[in-house]
């Protein structure tokens, strides 16, 4: 009897305790799911959070002064009123680039022109690239007319203020400061240039032991061609270069490095040499009937031709063609000058041939014309 009770009743105590361990199993699980759910959703409304606590669009188009990498700081100022900020950003912080693209604010050049969203806190949640306005990447093709405060690019004028943002190696820099051969991205909106970076500037290079060289020429690559004097200096863009020197007899070349806003000193006395020096130069022609002249004087174009290293003024003509003029700047001990003048087409002889008599031998310190050296 004892036991026939002690067996029915065990069923009866296990099916609770069986009830309640699903029970607590089931609230687990939908625990997690509760948890899994409550992630998701915070990280679908995160950026709306953010929003909420104060981030905001601002309309207004700014102007990239600075970047500290270091303390993730920005200071920019405002393309309209001139007002400078400070903002700092972090891993956060959505960056995009002109063409919509996600990048870093280390890709963000000074001088750039963006769009800006941030909080109360002054903490950037989005920098855009301004897409609005206009940008010239590396130009050489410009004019400046300080007097009416005008650039004109490409045969399009635009206009700029006094507050006018100019860059040199992410540093602020006079206007003034800019070389003539400079070249510049320039960005701005409408007709008005805001800001300027030279994307690659100018340096100088002084001669020194000119004496000999007086009245000849120097040479620097194919961006200056000048007629020497007493301890000149030129301005070149920044690069590496071959520099050529020649005056009555004597002459040579050089490497010379540039760099930005640094001046490097040239000693022309190591190009002298022995001298007089001379040249064996043979010129080919095209076509056959055409005319050389050397300083006036008419030369044997199929002759190799002994030249004493210096200057000459060299022209070439032949019926049906354009002319040509130039200087020949000769410092090498043996070359050879390919001269190829180029077809009238449409053009008619007579007036080529008018135009010839118009043009005259260039004069001692004029750079015009195309300047030909045989060491280069």
């Amino acid at each position: 009897m004892t036991t026939m009770r002690r067996r029915k009743a065990r069923p009866g105590r296990l099916l609770p305790f069986l009830l309640l361990l699903l029970a607590l199993a089931g609230c687990k699980e939908t625990q997690k799911e509760q948890d899994g759910k409550e992630e998701a959703a915070q990280e679908e409304t995160a950026p709306e959070a953010e929003e909420e606590s104060g981030s905001a669009q601002d309309p207004e188009l700014y102007i990239l002064l600075y970047s500290n990498p270091d303390t993730k700081r920005l200071f920019l100022q405002s393309a309209s009123t001139g007002r400078q900020e400070e903002f700092s950003y972090n891993g956060g912080t959505y960056i995009y680039d002109r063409f919509g693209e996600s990048t870093t604010i280390s890709r963000i050049p000074v001088g750039t022109l963006v769009y800006l969203a941030y909080t109360d806190k002054m903490l950037l949640t989005s920098l855009k690239e301004a897409t609005d306005t206009f940008l010239y990447e590396d130009i050489t093709n410009y004019s400046q007319n300080p007097e009416k405060s005008m650039f004109t690019i490409l045969g399009n004028n635009y206009y700029y203020d006094k507050d006018l943002k100019v860059f040199s190696q992410e540093d602020l820099i006079a206007l003034n400061e800019v070389g003539s051969q400079d070249a510049l991205t320039i960005r701005g909106m409408g007709k008005r240039i805001v800001s300027i970076v030279v994307s690659r500037g100018h340096g100088a290079i002084a001669l020194k032991n000119t004496e000999l060289f007086e009245g000849g020429m120097v040479v620097v690559g194919n961006v200056e061609a000048q007629v020497i004097t007493a301890n000149m200096k030129l301005e070149v863009p920044e690069g590496t270069y071959s520099l050529s020197a020649a005056n009555d007899g004597y002459g040579g070349s050089c490497e010379v490095t540039v760099k930005r806003n640094e001046e490097v000193e040239v000693d022309l006395e190591p190009l002298k040499g022995e001298g007089p020096k001379y040249c064996q130069l043979k010129i080919d022609v095209e076509p056959d009937d055409t005319i050389i002249t050397l300083d006036g004087t008419e030369i044997d174009c199929f002759a190799v031709q002994q030249l004493k290293y210096g200057v000459y003024a060299i022209k070439a003509k032949a019926p049906g063609y354009q002319s040509w003029s130039g200087r020949l700047v000769v410092n090498s001990e043996e070359a050879v000058m390919d001269v190829s003048l180029i077809p009238l087409g449409d053009v008619k002889e007579e007036e080529a041939e008018e135009k010839d008599e118009e043009e005259e031998t260039p004069e001692e310190g004029n750079a015009s014309g195309e300047t030909v050296t045989t060491g280069g």
